[in-house]
Parts: structure tokens; C-alpha cells; sequence
């Protein structure tokens, strides 16, 4: 188990002990300050009973998902104590309200003064049981880390041209966030005279990376500007390594990126999309369960319509292709089938265009109401995309974009998604050129999204389907 996946084992135990602890303690208080539990001839009968068993059992799990939608497993070595504690005061009060009105709101009193007290000791216990392991754990944390315990091997990018530039960052400046500078990537492949065995040009670096236990990044800006650094920037999306820069650098629209520390350098991590982790989890999770429940309900929707795909023409009822997604990974996208069988026959990569021969007759009654992209409900489930993101694109035409718009692999830094601003406001693109035109709608989205502006996405989406004005 590497030091990620334990330090998150220690949070998740501590947090549904000390929970399921705070639960135990909740019902004593409840049996001892509440009428409606002194039905029962003792406590240890209350606490036996059926219903409190299962709040018992199903409660910690619960909250769990709280913690896990409040962002609080993210940064797990990287936590503001400010942050921590906000947070579990949030998370707390969200499990207090659970408590109030679901399992108390038959047993609450006339006595105002007796339910404040009710809610208090609630409250109470949900937070100082759960903050204290965790405010213990994230302080050995810490301690652990500025003693040189716990570190990251860290690789610090540039251009071998520039040797000066690396000194800023020979020695490790930020001992409390564990950055271990191990090793130099030239991002021009011209390794400058008199380096050390550390030094390696960007072309080899694949290899040491790997044996070197690299883990985090930190890329110095470019002197040819901020285009020529998001080339290096893509090269390293592979490695699902954070990837940081040094805010005084960055370009104006990416300054809204958080910040790593505010008491070190600033360093920005600009390999994820500039969104709080309890948005982050949130998205995630909804994805999971929206993406989950319509696989489920439009299950015999899509065996209806994969029969019709293999009767109207031969061939495969669903579609399969590689496309890029988070941090340029590959993954495999779901389609029902809207082409001939040989579409590219002759192995060229060719994008559609309106008439195009190659499409099926149901095919075009399934790209007008989108409904060719069903299957990728699957895809939103097992995580390679979300319902709301930037369209993944074929490796091919990622390469073509990049060449000519650089800035298209800030688009990595978020899952794709099923339908995106792009989609509502420009629709398909049948040439390069009108992707890169459509890039900027995701780049738009990228700088202003939120879960409402998911929202609002997938409204429009809804009411390009009905109105079937997919193509």
C-alpha cells in the first residue's frame, strides 16, 4: 500500500470509528434526555432495539459519504487546518440536521430548551469526536513531513538553456509540503555542461521518472511565453503527477487556480480544473449516481435501439473508439452505431459532416436526438468521463489541435463529459478548424465551472434532444 492509499485508510477508519462512537453516545443521551425512548425498559434494551441498531450501522456509513463529498479526502497531505476544521463543522452540522429529522422528529419535546440541548449534544458530539483523531493524524502529518519522514521526490522542468533558472528551485524551499527536488527534466532536450547524474532531456525521461518514484512536478515557465511551457505541461499529464507552476508567471486567466500554500513559494497546480474538492467529490458522486441510474433506466431504451442499429445496416450495434481524457489518458467510448460498418476503411481517421454518405439512415434519426450517445452512461460510471465536460476527442485530432492551439491541453486537467457548453453552443465539428473554434466554449466552461453551470448545461442539453436539433 503506497503512502497515499494509508494515509487515506487512516482518515476513513478514524472517521467512521469516531462517528459510530458519536452515534453510540447520541442514543445514551437521547434514552437519558428524550421521553419517547423510555418506552424501553433499559438502556441496554434502547440500544438493541432494531431501529437503533441499524441508525448504528447505516449513519457512520453515511456520513462517510458526507466526508467523502465535503473534499475531505482530497490533499490528504496538504491539509490548512483552517480548512479542516471548517470543514468538519459543516460535515457535522449536515449530520446533526440527518439525526434531527430523521430519527428525532417524533421524540422532540414542547420544551424549546430541552431540544436546543438535544441538537447541542448532537452537534457536540459529531464534531469534537470526529475533528479530534483528525486534527491528531493531520498534525503527525505534518510533523512527519517537516522531519523529512514523508517527502515527494519532486522533478523540477525547464529549458537546459537556461541552467540559472534552476537554481531557485535546487534546494527544497517548502520542507512543510515535502517537495524533495530529485532530479532535472530538460524540456529542450540540451542538457547544459557540468550537470550532475540528476539531469535528464525530456525525450529519456520516461524511464528515470519512473525509477526515480517521481510525484510531483514543478515546471519553470517557459522564456518563449506560456504556449511553449503548456507543450511541456502536456508531456507530463501521463504521469497523474500534480503539475505546478509559479503563480507569479502564469497568464492572468489561470491565476484563479488554487494555491498549494499560502505561506511558501506560489506554486499553482494547473493539472486539475480550478475547482474547490468538495465541489470536486460532489461532481464525482453525482456522476456516479445520475450516470448509475440511467444506465438502469434506459437499459431496454438501448437493447430496443441496438436491435434497430443491426437490422437497419450490417455490423456491430455499438460503436467503440479510443479517445483522450483525464490527464491525455486513453479510454475506450461507447456509442450505439451510426455509421456503416467500414467507415474507415481504409484506416484514416475522418471526421463527419453534415450529409455525409457514410452515415445510416437511423443513424441520422439517432444523432438528431442524440441518442447514438446513451451508451455513455457506462463510460460516466466507471469514471472515464463525466456528464458534464469538455467532448474527449480521438487521439488523432488532439495531436492536430494541439499543434496549432496549445492551449487545448489545459482541457486535460478534467474528465470529458457526455455533453459540455461546446456541445450546446457550437455543436459537432466537422473540421479541425472548427474544433479549435470550439475549444474556446470548453475553455469558457473550464474558467467558470460550478455545479450550476452543470446544471444549466445539462437543461440545454435536455432541450436540444427533445427538440432534435442534435445535428
Amino acid at each position: 500500500m503506497n503512502p497515499h492509499d494509508r494515509k487515506l485508510t487512516s482518515y476513513v477508519v478514524a472517521d467512521w470509528l469516531s462517528t459510530s462512537v458519536a452515534v453510540l453516545l447520541f442514543n445514551m443521551v437521547r434514552y437519558a434526555l428524550l421521553p419517547g425512548a423510555k418506552i424501553y425498559y433499559s438502556l441496554t434494551d434502547f440500544l438493541g432495539s432494531p431501529m437503533v441498531i441499524a441508525g448504528q450501522i447505516l449513519f457512520p456509513l453515511g456520513m462517510l459519504v458526507v466526508y467523502y463529498m465535503s473534499g475531505y479526502y482530497s490533499n490528504l497531505f496538504a491539509k490548512s487546518r483552517v480548512v479542516e476544521f471548517t470543514t468538519t463543522v459543516a460535515t457535522a452540522l449536515v449530520g446533526t440536521l440527518v439525526i434531527i429529522f430523521v430519527a428525532l422528529i417524533n421524540d422532540l419535546t414542547n420544551d424549546r430548551a430541552q431540544d436546543y440541548r438535544v441538537f447541542l449534544a448532537v452537534f457536540g458530539l459529531l464534531f469534537m469526536l470526529v475533528y479530534l483523531p483528525r486534527a491528531i493524524i493531520t498534525s503527525l502529518t505534518k510533523k512527519s513531513i517537516s522531519k523529512g519522514k514523508i517527502s515527494f521526490p519532486t522533478a523540477i522542468v525547464g529549458r537546459g538553456r537556461f541552467p540559472e533558472a534552476f537554481s531557485e528551485f535546487s534546494a527544497s524551499r517548502m520542507p512543510h509540503l515535502g517537495f524533495l527536488p530529485a532530479m532535472r527534466i530538460y524540456s529542450d532536450n540540451i542538457r547544459p555542461e557540468g550537470d550532475d547524474s540528476r539531469g535528464i532531456c525530456i525525450d529519456n525521461m520516461v524511464n528515470a521518472v519512473n525509477a526515480c518514484g517521481i510525484s510531483r512536478f514543478i515546471v519553470l515557465p517557459d522564456p518563449d511565453g506560456w504556449e511553449a511551457s503548456l507543450e511541456t505541461i502536456n508531456r507530463l499529464y501521463a504521469f497523474q503527477c500534480p503539475i505546478f507552476v509559479d503563480a507569479r508567471r502564469l497568464p492572468p486567466y489561470l491565476l484563479n487556480q488554487r494555491l498549494v500554500s499560502f505561506t511558501a513559494d506560489p506554486l499553482i497546480d494547473v493539472s486539475h480544473a480550478h475547482l474547490p474538492p468538495s465541489t470536486l467529490c460532489t461532481k464525482r458522486a453525482l456522476d456516479f449516481a445520475i450516470g448509475l441510474s440511467m444506465m438502469v433506466l434506459t437499459a431496454i431504451p438501448v437493447a430496443l435501439l441496438a436491435i434497430a442499429v443491426k437490422i437497419d445496416s450490417p455490423g456491430p450495434a455499438f460503436f467503440r473508439q479510443k479517445r483522450v481524457g483525464l490527464h491525455r489518458r486513453p479510454f475506450t467510448i461507447f456509442k450505439l452505431r451510426t455509421m456503416v460498418a467500414d467507415a474507415e476503411a481504409d484506416g484514416k481517421p475522418r471526421l463527419s459532416s453534415p450529409g455525409d454518405s457514410r452515415i445510416t439512415p437511423l443513424g441520422k434519426f439517432l444523432r438528431k436526438y442524440r441518442l447514438d450517445e446513451l451508451p455513455q452512461f457506462l463510460n460516466v460510471v466507471r469514471g472515464d468521463m463525466s456528464l458534464v465536460g469538455p467532448r474527449p476527442e480521438r487521439p488523432e485530432f488532439v495531436e492536430q489541435i494541439e499543434k496549432r492551439a496549445p492551449s487545448h491541453a489545459l482541457l486535460h486537467r478534467m474528465r470529458p463529459g457526455i455533453t459540455s457548453l461546446a456541445m450546446v453552443k457550437y455543436g459537432y465539428a466537422s473540421t479541425v478548424d472548427q474544433m479549435i473554434e470550439r475549444m474556446k466554449f470548453d475553455l469558457i466552461y473550464l474558467q467558470n465551472i460550478s455545479l450550476l453551470s452543470d446544471i444549466k448545461i445539462l437543461l440545454y442539453t435536455f432541450r436540444t434532444v427533445f427538440s432534435g436539433k442534435g445535428i
